[in-house]
């Protein structure tokens, strides 16, 4: 027969145990949640602004750059997305400003189970094109990489405010020789709006 001491040590971890399933599913709830754009199977619009300056330059000019996006998102499992996002920017540089339209395969991870907000990080490689050569001496067809971090906050039932970092690349890979690949290394701010349903 146990003691009473060890009766008392066994009590709060046997209601510690019975409690684990209600507690192991608590975590998961806001994924159930319609609006939630990190839950299997909702898709979503994403639009966004970023204002960027170069990291370090590479090219001996001096470029800056101000982008607009526009995305469709679908989460291909709870915490996970997938989207395609199109890039629409001006390139700020010492000759004329170029145009430069992008498209980037992209995922999404949510890094947070919080009912009004979530933590989350994105990367994806893209194309694009421009109507001036970018960055100067450079070429008009680029390769993009981007990656970055940031936070969703929910405004309404269906729609998220999101703030972040972001990390921008663009550069031809040395396609056309290594004195026509000066590259763009940027990064700013990101604010964006997102519908999901």
């Amino acid at each position: 027969m146990l003691s009473l001491r060890v009766k008392r040590l066994l009590r709060p971890l046997l209601v510690a145990l019975a409690a684990a399933p209600a507690f192991a599913q608590s975590p998961s709830a806001p994924l159930r949640g319609s609006g939630d754009p990190f839950r299997k199977g909702s898709v979503g619009v994403e639009i966004g602004a970023s204002p960027m300056i170069e990291i370090w330059n590479i090219n001996e000019e001096h470029e800056q750059v101000i982008e607009g996006t526009a995305a469709f998102w679908g989460a291909i499992r709870d915490r996970i997305a997938i989207g395609i996002e199109f890039h629409h920017a001006w390139v700020i540089q010492e000759a004329t400003g170029a145009f430069v339209q992008g498209v980037s395969p992209m995922v999404r991870i949510k890094r947070t189970d919080r009912p009004g907000w979530n933590w989350y990080a994105d990367t994806g490689p893209g194309v694009s094109w421009s109507d001036l050569t970018t960055p100067v001496r450079g070429t008009k067809f680029n390769y993009l990489f981007q990656a970055g971090t940031g936070f969703m906050k929910r405004v309404g039932t269906n729609s998220h405010v999101l703030i972040a970092y972001r990390f921008f690349h663009l550069s031809n890979n040395v396609r056309e020789g290594r004195d026509h690949d000066p590259d763009l290394e940027m990064m700013g701010g990101y604010v964006g709006w997102a519908f999901s349903f």
